[in-house]
């Protein structure tokens, strides 16, 4: 039995036609091909970038930054909300605190405040314990000092022990009885009665 549209060898066999023999349906050619390709390829591209986009960094001005290097971020990285990144962590940057302070301190920026009352704004919020660098007054005042007065107090210790080091010790003579001649006498004696000669 013959099928149709298949060619016959000249053994009488049907034959499957060659690559550039083949029929291709109609509205379909090699460039509508490349162009789905491309449109899937430029699709699945967007999908992947939009989360990325989605993450993009909070732009800040100078001046925040500034300002919000001398705020504690309190997420429990020790670092001021100006300077908070999380390098190694699943993600590396301004964690969500820090990202807020900076907020907020944009916004108060926007409206006119000046840095002082920024910052007294978040002490009356958070307490002194917002600030990088709390007030030099009451303990503050003395945890300020006392690194300075620690070393001024050590460095003048230092000092007065060289001092007493440098200075010459005069060693007096023994006072007490000497030693009559009758005494080397009879140490010597004494001496060559133990001592055997050779």
């Amino acid at each position: 039995m013959i099928s149709p549209g298949l060619p016959i060898s000249r053994k009488g066999l049907h034959v499957a036609p060659r690559p550039s023999e083949r029929h291709k349906p109609s509205g379909v050619s090699g460039i509508g091909n490349r162009r789905v390709c491309f449109c899937f390829l430029a699709l699945a591209a967007a999908c992947a970038a939009a989360p990325l986009l989605a993450q993009a960094p909070v732009q800040t001005t100078d001046r925040a930054r500034v300002l919000g290097k001398q705020l504690m971020c309190t997420c429990g990285c020790g670092d001021t909300a100006g300077s908070c990144s999380h390098p190694g962590a699943a993600f590396s940057g301004p964690c969500e605190v820090a990202k807020a302070k900076l907020k907020e301190v944009e916004e108060r920026m926007s409206r006119g405040e000046s840095d002082s009352a920024i910052l007294q704004a978040f002490v009356q919020e958070y307490g002194e314990s917002a600030l990088a660098a709390p007030p030099a007054r009451g303990f503050n005042w003395f945890a300020y000092t006392f690194p300075a007065l620690a070393f001024a107090f050590g460095l003048a210790l230092v000092l007065m022990i060289l001092r007493q080091w440098r200075q010459r010790i005069v060693v007096a003579p023994a006072s007490g009885p000497g030693v009559s001649a009758a005494m080397l006498e009879h140490a010597r004696r004494q001496i060559e009665r133990d001592v055997p000669e050779d």
